[in-house]
């Protein structure tokens, strides 16, 4: 006679004595059981899993090609960006605070003609120098 032991409906472990012919049987049909749990496991991944690993799924709603197109033209305003970084300190004093107050201090081009005390039209010409400036310069960064 051997003993098996099992978890009852409350999760208590019970034994119960059987021949040893059922219980080899038993021990068997566990072992099939757990082979079948871990192959099972090794071979399938849930997708749980994918998800908490990072990975997403696509959204069947989702343009593909515009999500594509987004991720290009971000990492392509990344790098010039990063030229235009490099290309500022090639600018003149004078250049830089106009670049600062139009695109940082958010001023627009009469108020910082009204606070140099000179004509809109000198600003305009300079920061259309600047821009032509800046291109030259990020070409050669």
């Amino acid at each position: 006679m051997a003993k098996i032991y099992f978890k009852d409906e409350h999760g208590k472990r019970v034994s119960v004595e059987v021949t040893d012919e059922v219980a080899k049987q038993y021990r068997e049909s566990l072992q099939e059981e757990w082979r079948g749990d871990a192959y099972e496991g090794y071979y399938s991944t849930s997708l749980e899993s994918i998800t908490e690993a990072g990975h997403d799924f696509a959204d069947e709603e989702a343009d593909t090609e515009e999500l594509y197109l987004a991720r290009e033209a971000k990492t392509e305003r990344k790098v010039l960006m990063r030229k235009l970084r490099a290309a500022l300190p090639y600018l003149t004093d004078l250049q830089r605070k106009t670049i600062h107050k139009l695109f940082v201090l958010n001023m627009s081009q009469s108020d910082i003609a009204r606070e140099e005390g000179v004509a809109h039209q000198v600003i305009n010409k300079r920061v259309a120098r600047i821009y032509a400036q800046l291109k030259v310069l990020i070409k050669k960064v």
